[in-house]
């Protein structure tokens, strides 16, 4: 056997002995997607005299009955007489206005209605 096929031997016998090794390595990616939720404003029309929302967009009312609060599309006979009188038109960044109750007491409890 000459020097170069004793070369090739070796270096393929390298080769074929690395095999198994680099067939177990793994790669692995990892994609990682960060979501943005931008909440955007929200108007209502606020009723300082008794906390109570109205969502001209999607006519839902909200307001507090005991500790809770409550929403529909028509306030309960008991508290319509208490919208008889124009409101606050405020912007919030929720949805739910009464999440932000004690902020919009704070700014807007003794301000004056809006179409006055």
């Amino acid at each position: 056997m000459n020097l170069r096929s004793s070369l090739i031997i070796a270096t393929a016998t390298v080769a074929l002995a690395a095999l198994p090794a680099v067939a177990q390595q793994t790669t692995t990616t990892e994609t990682t997607t960060t979501t943005t939720v931008k909440k955007g404003h929200h108007r209502y029309v606020y009723y300082g005299d008794h906390d109570i929302y109205f969502a001209p967009e999607t006519k839902v009312y909200y307001w507090r009955e005991g500790d809770d609060w409550r929403s529909a599309s028509e306030l309960p006979e008991t508290y319509r007489t208490y919208i008889t009188r124009g409101g606050v038109n405020i912007e919030l960044d929720t949805e739910k206005p009464y999440e932000r109750n004690e902020w919009v007491i704070a700014h807007y409890k003794n301000h004056d209605h809006d179409d006055d």
